[in-house]
């Protein structure tokens, strides 16, 4: 049997535009998806750990407003006076479809610091408040 060679013609290019738009979007996706969790490495906070910690789900999208152990509180990667933070919640609230709090309290922090953001949260209007903890 005797095989004939095919000639090449247009259409047997190979067209990666697909793949290379898929890629592209796969990037973008994952760079969106941590950086939530990046932002919060970058605060260095020793949480206080519990046995009764539980696990969030990632599909939460919560205000995370952390309390250092010098008392410096931010939310997200500003820095925010406690006396601005209750305006700074009700604006993120407004952006959130089930808003969430997570008050991230370093475990040599002051307790009058940590009270002082839940008493913001609940100027805010804000009812949804989780501490956050590690697990033993």
């Amino acid at each position: 049997m005797r095989v004939i060679p095919r000639k090449e013609s247009e259409n047997d290019i190979l067209n990666i535009t697909p793949l290379i738009d898929v890629v592209f979007l796969l990037i973008v996706f994952f760079l969106v998806a941590t950086s939530f969790e990046r932002i919060q490495r970058e605060l260095e906070v020793n949480l206080p750990r519990s046995e009764a910690a539980e696990k969030v789900s990632r599909d939460i999208q919560p205000i995370a407003i952390t309390v250092s152990a010098d008392g410096t509180v931010t939310m997200g990667r500003e820095e925010v006076d406690l006396r601005n933070l209750p305006d700074r919640i009700k604006e993120a609230v407004k952006q959130s479809d089930q808003p969430r709090v997570f008050v991230r309290g370093d475990a040599r922090a002051y307790h009058e610091n940590i009270v002082a953001v839940l008493g913001a949260c609940q100027e805010a209007g804000v009812s949804n408040i989780s501490l956050a903890t590690e697990e033993e």
